[in-house]
């Protein structure tokens, strides 16, 4: 199992490491700059969103327990010279399949940015966590499936939208093995199953032709999470700034 949480903030870094805030969330405590770590404590992967205006810029993690041998920089990050940096295409995630670093439940977990805008930047930071390293799906035969929504996403939250399917699925029980999603101005998006604690996503593409990370595609991470027709997900979207609708893919295997 994997879960999904995010920092997000407006700000002008002047070249030193900023703290940036968490993004309220109801699946996790956040309390300021700090997000919580859940059961779910091991770091499979993050993702950072900077300015890119000098080579320079970074973002790191900062944990108690990382601390033990070295802080953890985002290997790469994704940007422009712009006020609202969203993901690249294609996209740059740190993603752990082996010797994912081991946080403490309930430790506050930082993220950091560093760049030198002119002015301030919307800064974003996306992480996974999870209970073990992903391993890709066995077995069965995977669909994608195709959902709408139209729901106004407010900048820097959370937004929880309801999803218009193409189709109607056959009465069953589903995996969830892969997610695309797709705004103007989406940063990341994740999935919310009734009576499933935990929100496993991905990060957003701004167009049609934008280029996911396959990884987080048909069955390369394993099972987001599990549904029938009777209990639809929902979808909760981050956005830079004000979008007005969304589109998405979900990769699915029919299970009974």
């Amino acid at each position: 199992m994997f879960t999904t949480v995010a920092f997000y903030q407006s700000i002008q870094p002047v070249g030193v490491d900023i703290r940036i805030a968490g993004v309220a969330d109801p699946h996790v405590r956040v309390q300021g700059n700090d997000v919580y770590v859940p059961a779910l404590n091991k770091l499979m992967g993050a993702a950072a969103m900077v300015s890119t205006t000098v080579a320079t810029a970074y973002a790191r993690l900062d944990a108690p327990s990382l601390k033990r041998v070295a802080r953890y920089v985002i290997a790469g990050v994704q940007g422009a010279a712009a006020a609202v940096n969203l993901p690249s295409d294609p996209q740059d995630v740190e993603l752990h399949y082996v010797g994912l670093p081991q946080l403490a439940t309930n430790e506050a977990l930082d993220a950091l940015v560093n760049s030198t805008p002119a002015a301030p930047q919307i800064h974003s930071v996306i992480v996974w966590l999870a209970d073990q390293a992903p391993s890709r799906q066995a077995g069965g035969e995977i669909f994608t499936i195709r959902a709408t929504s139209a729901v106004a996403a407010i900048a820097g939250s959370w937004t929880n939208v309801t999803l218009t399917f193409d189709d109607v699925l056959p009465v069953g029980r589903y995996s969830v093995v892969g997610m695309r999603a797709e705004s103007t101005n989406m940063l990341a998006a994740r999935l919310v199953v009734p009576g499933f604690p935990w929100r496993p996503g991905v990060l957003g593409v701004a167009l049609a032709s934008g280029r996911e990370d396959e990884r987080f595609r048909r069955g390369e991470v394993g099972e987001f999470c599990q549904f029938d027709e009777v209990t639809l997900f929902t979808v909760d979207v981050l956005a830079a700034a004000a979008d007005a609708t969304q589109r998405f893919e979900f990769d699915v295997v029919k299970l009974n």
